[in-house]
């Protein structure tokens, strides 16, 4: 469904106003509004409010698996009250997540066209350039600079990295925010490189400005120190180039594209800026490799072995609660994504919450919605904007875990971002 002009005008603000909120929210929580990062927790939710009120008018959430999800919501908020927490705030900021912010996917899908979500990677591109002279000066300055304070202004918001640096997190709550947000400006930047020259001149982005993002985005995987961005990044280029090997004009296009970037590679290793970000992140490697075997068995540990795990999880029928799981449930307990139970793991955390049998079912919704993107996105193959953005948004979308705030953020933008890609106009 195409909506008019007029209601597309309407409300891509909001949309917009999402997208920035995922990427700012933690700098007013840090830096900005200290004193409000409790309640700033919530600042996406009116938006998802008001546009779920929106949708209901014009039945624009048709999809059978955010239905499903929502249902199931419904069912666990009570099951969380009379078997789990009881817990009524708790439960209700579980019950919010799948109720309204997976439903937000489909209404922002319906609402963005093409040219929307090109301008939105647009922006993500020229944003990442600041973020990652910010992510340096994190790096290296102490864990009690300002650039580096936690939430509320306390603590600090870097993780364990490696050679006594830490992990940055950006304008995010947390590192993860940080890595998400790079997997978007991955697949946008590899997208312009293949399709800058055929835009519109509105959408282009100059070619020095493009090479600018490129350096910055190649000096920032070191100093990230961290693991699932190289994953990411991996995972993104290979899916590009797999599905361009069937239409030669991709191929050319996805090879110098490739050439371009092993160009600026050379020039970042060269150019002096990485400093001991090079030798922080083979630390961080060889500590890794250790504990979980490398990259593959990052993959199995966070995915496969992941999803196999929860299921030996020692849980009540009904689990410990909706919303238990999240940085946001753990507070009203004064603890952690880790008191009760591992609720990194979206397997986890959804098994933890709400029990096996129903745990289930959202694991199962959450798959089907993914297989059946990606279904459509391999019928789309020519589709380059589709394509970026495929691989991390179905990861995302079956597996990624929705407890800490940014998390949540990033999961809705990649999948509204790589749904309104893959719609006929």
């Amino acid at each position: 469904m195409i909506l008019s002009k007029k209601i597309h005008d309407k409300y891509v603000k909001w949309v917009w106003a999402y997208l920035l909120l995922f990427i700012f929210e933690g700098a007013l929580r840090k830096w900005i509004a200290p004193g409000l990062s409790t309640p700033l927790l919530m600042a996406r939710t009116p938006i998802v409010i008001y546009m779920f009120f929106i949708a209901y008018r014009h039945n624009w959430i048709d999809n059978p698996y955010a239905k499903g999800l929502m249902v199931l919501s419904i069912i666990c908020f009570f099951t969380a009250l009379l078997f789990g927490h009881h817990n009524l705030f708790i439960a209700a900021f579980g019950w919010h997540n799948y109720f309204l912010h997976f439903p937000f996917i489909v209404i922002a899908a319906k609402i963005l066209n093409r040219e929307d979500v090109i301008k939105m990677g647009k922006w993500i591109l020229y944003i990442s350039v600041p973020m990652t002279l910010l992510i340096i000066e994190q790096f290296y300055s102490p864990q009690t600079a300002w650039v580096n304070v936690g939430v509320g202004g306390e603590g600090s918001s870097g993780f364990g990295g490696a050679m006594g640096y830490y992990r940055p997190s950006g304008t995010f709550a947390f590192t993860s925010g940080y890595t998400a947000f790079e997997s978007l400006v991955c697949a946008f930047l590899i997208f312009f490189f293949m399709e800058n020259s055929n835009l519109p001149k509105p959408l282009k982005i100059k070619k020095l400005y493009l090479y600018a993002i490129a350096f910055c985005y190649i000096l920032c995987l070191p100093y990230s120190m961290s693991r699932s961005m190289v994953f990411n990044t991996v995972i993104i280029f290979a899916f590009v180039l797999l599905c361009s090997t069937r239409n030669m004009k991709s191929l050319k296009k996805i090879i110098i594209a490739s050439i371009a970037l092993s160009v600026v590679a050379y020039v970042v290793l060269k150019s002096g800026y990485l400093g001991d970000s090079m030798a922080a992140i083979s630390e961080r490697f060889d500590q890794a490799d250790q504990v979980e075997g490398g990259l593959e068995g990052t993959f199995w540990d966070r995915y496969i072995g992941g999803f196999f795990n929860s299921l030996l999880m020692n849980v009540p029928v009904f689990g410990y609660g909706l919303g238990i799981g999240t940085n946001v449930g753990a507070k009203f307990i004064n603890g952690d994504m880790f008191t009760i139970f591992n609720a990194e793991s979206g397997f986890g955390m959804t098994i933890g919450e709400t029990g096996l049998f129903l745990g289930l079912f959202f694991i199962y919704f959450r798959f089907a919605w993914a297989i059946n993107i990606f279904k459509n996105g391999l019928r789309q193959r020519n589709n380059t904007l589709a394509v970026c953005l495929l691989p991390i948004m179905c990861l995302t979308l079956a597996t990624g875990g929705i407890g800490a705030v940014p998390m949540m953020g990033y999961l809705v933008c990649v999948c509204f971002l790589g749904s309104a890609a893959l719609k006929h106009y």
